[in-house]
């Protein structure tokens, strides 16, 4: 008999999906948030446990639909091991369509989940907030039973569908050949994957900018669970094709994984870019002052430093600012998504931009 997971409400039974809900954060008018838990288990091997966890930004709705086209009965067939999926982990944000949850509407909840232990960072006068401790709880359940994790976003109002790969950090020197080894696992992961592949930022901005509390950032470098963050389309929308392939993606990772039989099944027509050296995310160009912008770029472009991007305009459609109102980019490399809006203010950016990266991908805690 397989050994029964227990998530909130839903208990695991081998051979069928069952359903449950995690209690999150409770509300002043009664009761609580509600998390809600699916649990897929084989019939009878024992096999690997794998997360699937999507909406912890409330207007990102395509992470929703691949669970729902992946953890059907018939995944049950050939399935070995045990899938954990979570569609929302913000409820209270998808209610609205919003990024953070109402309650907690100046915080980033991708930034919530728990710190490196290396790292002290909390300052003891300010306790956490209710979703964090409700994160924390459930990072518990998660640092106790995933073998893998794979959180699932959305990048920008338009992007092609790629995968963030996190650094790896350790705390003293004998730690590193364990961190090696997990960075090797994630980049198996990633190949089995299938989608671009962009690195987090360098290193620094990574911890400056808490992503090492995210969901995948948590789960590697605190649980020291293999964990990707997949990005599958644009913000308050969904992306037939973008989750047809990550549908198949994940479908891959799971063979890889020894969780479904069978060679890897191809990826529908989606761009896949493969430079062949590292890349790595940043926000760029930034606009230099007040204005309207037209994008002239799209999601996979390859660009050179010096291509236009964009035009700036003022409400009139008039150029404004130098070189007649284009916005040029300072880096060779590719457009990984736009961002929303058409009214920009002073050094707000317009594009996500994958560049090359020279940064190690393991390394340890920055000191002091």
């Amino acid at each position: 008999m397989l050994s029964a997971i227990e998530i909130g409400t839903a208990r695991s039974k081998p051979g069928e999906i069952v359903y449950g809900t995690f209690e999150a954060v409770p509300l002043p008018t009664g009761g609580a948030d509600q998390l809600p838990v699916i649990i897929a288990q084989g019939k009878s091997e024992k096999g690997p446990v794998l997360w699937l966890t999507a909406n912890i930004h409330g207007g990102e709705y395509d992470g929703v639909a691949v669970i729902h086209h992946l953890v059907k009965p018939e995944l049950l067939t050939n399935l070995r091991g045990t899938v954990i999926a979570l569609p929302t982990l913000n409820p209270a944000g998808l209610r609205v369509g919003q990024r953070a949850a109402y309650y907690l509407p100046d915080k980033d909840p991708n930034r919530l989940f728990p710190s490196l232990p290396s790292l002290n960072e909390t300052d003891d006068s300010t306790p956490p907030s209710a979703l964090e401790q409700s994160y924390e709880r459930l990072f518990e359940r998660i640092d106790a039973t995933a073998d893998y994790l794979i959180d699932l976003h959305d990048y920008g109002i338009r992007s092609i569908p790629f995968a963030f790969r996190d650094p790896v950090f350790y705390r003293e020197p004998r730690d590193r050949t364990v961190a090696v080894k997990l960075q090797n696992i994630v980049g198996e992961m990633l190949d089995a994957l299938g989608l671009t592949v962009v690195n987090e930022h360098s290193p620094q901005k990574y911890l400056k900018a808490d992503l090492h509390r995210s969901v995948s950032g948590s789960a590697l470098n605190r649980a020291r669970i293999p964990a990707i963050t997949i990005e599958i389309g644009g913000q308050r929308t969904l992306n037939v094709s973008h989750i047809k392939a990550v549908v198949i993606g994940i479908q891959n990772v799971m063979r890889w994984a020894g969780m479904l039989p069978g060679p890897a099944e191809p990826l529908p027509n989606i761009p896949v870019i493969r430079p062949g050296y590292p890349i790595r995310r940043t926000t760029h160009p930034r606009v230099p002052l007040a204005c309207l912008i037209h994008h002239l770029v799209q999601p996979g472009d390859r660009l050179y430093a010096g291509d236009p991007v964009a035009r700036l305009v003022d409400i009139y459609g008039r150029p404004v600012g130098k070189s007649d109102g284009f916005l040029r980019t300072d880096y060779d490399g590719f457009v990984i998504g736009l961002f929303p809006g058409l009214a920009f203010y002073p050094n707000d950016a317009i594009m996500g931009l994958a560049i090359r990266d020279d940064h190690e991908l393991v390394l340890p805690v920055p000191q002091g």
